[in-house]
């Protein structure tokens, strides 16, 4: 397998450079002058290589067998000496020959070994000096060599499924962050997307604001991204040509071609080409859109955009590369994070880059005359017989077939499958906690103490200031050793120092065990009030939280131990550890509308918009209407920051009832009065009167809800009241 893998990476390299290296060729040469067969040349040498050298071995093309990468010193050796003479070079190449056509490669190497025996060549280095090709040294130096090139081998595939793997994240990444922007409310943008959206036959783009990103881009799914401070800045032509540009994009699929890119890339690392000519295709896109978006929405419009972006965005990774120093960092940490300016994310479709060919881009829109377009036909006809070309000079390469790969000396399943090793980690608040152990670990019936263990435990914890390490190793004989540290002086195991390891150990047994084999054990020993103490006992958050989700597993609880659960969820630190135990307190069964109020109340007191929000997506399906359950839900989307997190989380409620009474609809109401966009304002009144009874006050009400939308979210507002209200 390992040859089979090696043999395609060097066609690949191989075909790579032919085709790259041919088209750079003919671009210096000035034989391509059109953009668009420059791109269509750059496009199909890149993605070329990939299927020509995948595809060769299925041709009968010309292939050329190369030997053993590193063979054996002493016939290597034999063969240059013999090869001196014409006699010895023609015995040599037979056994070249022979090497690649027989069956039996042993007759040839014993051969090779008898004449290096017998007449072993040296190199001198002086009248009395001279060393072997066969000496120890250069056996060791061959061997490091060929461990290299084995590693190197090994490496390859691994680096590129990381690659792979990382582009994916990012992706995905990528699509998460769009979503979290909000809608672009801007009613002529709105529009010219529209428009233009209809002029390159796609469909209308979703349009998004974004405080992160200096320059306009494309996303997944159709959207646009748009920076809220560039479209500020500029007019309205010079809004529309940006918009336009981006477009464009979406009308030439850069996106998928973009992706499409970068995993070829990281598929052939190895490549230095590959770079060249992605910034190519890069650049070239760009061009194409800029021109498109000059036939739309005119050059000098699009270039003072283009223009104020690239100012933009140079501006941005200048700020990024002024804040690496210590006082910018505290300044940029300090800010919000909608405040902070990011990276333009490398998958993305951009309009302008802090290293853009800015002077290329607006010479080609002010000064040179638009291209004149073939016909889609005549494109089409192109582009099969550029591809049939490229594939034809592909094939006509030989191929490369290796003899033998070098192996890397190294039994990795030796190595991994004799340990099996432990870790863990916890950083709280400046409170570090460390362990690791090598195989298996017993402890006793309490979990306070080890009683045997395979090699070693090592424990350490940073707290105050102060560092506390031991060190619990098998001493052979069935029996423990232990050492103790403090601030890294040895110190002898004293009744303090005993205390912290049996802390410790709990912990460790915990980890090793799980919180649900602790939680069963208690109940066991105990019963609840024994759990709970056990709950209340840790001083560490996620640690409670665990405990507290491992007793809820067990099995159904009453209400008082569910409200003590609900005041040790409030009291946790950090908003995640709440939100995941308040969520387990939901999810364990319905709730009675007393232990509602309990976690509403617990909610209000979190200080996460998301978190917040979670916990009461999660609560809407089983939510009573009791009065007091409602105005407690009131006041915890009251807290909420942040429209899309209000928004969201009134909707759940609404979508989790099968219809809304008047009462629950006016206090709905009264959570949308807290809303400051349009958009997200109406979305929750469309998805209210979906439900809400044909009461006249209360539409009414609800009117009044809706009075400041704009003229388009109004319309959308009135429009969901026609079942409400029949002419």
């Amino acid at each position: 397998m390992l040859e089979v893998l090696t043999g395609w990476l060097l066609n690949y390299l191989l075909h790579s450079t032919v085709l790259l290296g041919g088209v750079w060729l003919l671009e210096r040469a000035g034989w391509l002058t059109q953009r668009t067969w420059r791109e269509a040349f750059w496009r199909w040498a890149f993605f070329g290589a990939v299927l020509t050298a995948s595809a060769q071995p299925l041709t009968q093309a010309t292939r050329i067998v190369l030997p053993e990468l590193f063979p054996p010193l002493a016939p290597l050796a034999s063969a240059a000496h013999d090869a001196s003479t014409e006699e010895d070079a023609g015995a040599a190449t037979t056994s070249i020959t022979t090497l690649k056509a027989s069956d039996d490669a042993s007759q040839v190497e014993s051969a090779a070994l008898a004449s290096a025996t017998r007449d072993a060549p040296r190199l001198a280095q002086g009248p009395d000096h001279s060393i072997g090709l066969t000496d120890e040294a250069a056996e060791q130096r061959r061997e490091t060599v060929r461990d290299a090139t084995a590693a190197l081998l090994l490496a390859w595939p691994l680096v590129a499924l990381a690659g792979l793997a990382m582009t994916l994240l990012r992706w995905l990444a990528l699509r998460r962050q769009v979503r979290a922007l909000a809608l672009c409310e801007d009613a002529e943008l709105t529009q010219a997307a529209t428009e233009l959206a209809r002029s390159a036959g796609v469909a209308t783009p979703t349009l998004r604001l974004s405080a992160w990103w200096p320059s306009p881009l494309v996303a997944p799914g159709g959207q646009i991204c748009l920076p809220a401070g560039l479209m500020r800045s500029l007019e309205g032509q010079q809004r529309v040509a940006v918009l336009a540009h981006e477009i464009a994009h979406l009308r030439r699929r850069d996106l998928a071609w973009r992706l499409a890119a970068r995993l070829v890339a990281q598929l052939g690392w190895l490549q230095p080409l590959n770079r060249l000519a992605m910034r190519r295709l890069d650049l070239l896109a760009e061009l194409a859109c800029d021109a498109w978006a000059a036939e739309e929405a005119g050059a000098m419009p699009l270039a003072q955009g283009l223009y104020v972006c690239a100012r933009d965005t140079a501006a941005a990774a200048n700020a990024a590369a002024a804040g690496a120093t210590s006082d910018s960092s505290t300044r940029q940490a300090r800010r919000p994070a909608r405040q902070r300016v990011r990276s333009m994310p490398v998958l993305a479709s951009a309009m302008a880059a802090a290293r853009s060919p800015l002077m290329a881009r607006m010479h080609a829109l002010l000064e040179e005359s638009p291209m004149s377009e073939s016909t889609p036909a005549r494109r089409r006809a192109g582009r099969i017989a550029l591809a049939a070309g490229l594939c034809a000079v592909a094939l006509t390469v030989p191929m490369l077939v290796i003899g033998k790969v070098p192996r890397i000396s190294i039994d990795l399943g030796a190595v991994l499958g004799e340990r099996q090793v432990t870790r863990f980690e916890n950083n709280e608040n400046g409170h570090v906690q460390r362990a690791s152990y090598d195989g298996d670990i017993v402890f006793n019936d309490d979990e306070t103490d080890v009683v045997s263990l395979d090699k070693k435990l090592e424990i350490s914890e940073t707290l105050l200031g102060v560092t506390r390490r031991a060190v619990i190793a098998s001493d052979g004989k069935g029996g423990t050793t232990r050492r103790y540290w403090v601030d890294g002086d040895e110190k002898p195991l004293d009744a303090e120092g005993r205390k912290w390891l049996t802390g410790q150990i709990g912990l460790v047994a915990e980890v090793a065990h799980g919180s649900e084999y602790r939680a069963r054990r208690l109940l066991q020993r105990g019963g609840t009030a024994l759990v709970l103490a056990d709950i209340e006992r840790s001083p560490h958050a996620f640690v409670r939280r665990s405990r507290l989700e491992a007793l809820l597993s067990t099995g159904p609880q009453d209400d008082a131990t569910l409200s003590r659960l609900i005041a040790l969820s409030a009291k946790l630190d950090g908003d995640f550890e709440r939100r995941s135990a308040l969520e387990a307190v939901i999810h364990h069964r319905t709730l009675t509308p007393a232990l509602q109020r309990e976690v509403l109340t617990a909610t209000a007191g979190m200080q996460g918009a998301f978190e917040r929000r979670e916990v009461l997506e999660a609560l809407s399906p089983q939510m009573s209407r009791e009065a007091t359950v409602v105005s407690a839900w009131q006041q915890a989307v009251q807290g909420i920051e942040g429209d899309f997190e209000k928004r969201s989380a009134i909707t759940a409620l609404i979508e989790a009832q099968p219809a809304v009474d008047r009462d629950l609809a006016l206090s709905v109401l009264g959570a949308v009065d807290l809303i400051g966009g349009d958009f997200e304002r109406a979305e929750v009144l469309v998805s209210l009167a979906e439900r809400m009874p044909p009461d006249a006050a209360l539409i009414a009400r609800y009117r009044q809800s809706a009075r400041g939308l704009s003229t388009h979210e109004r319309g959308r507002v009135e429009e969901a009241l026609d079942h409400l209200t029949p002419t």
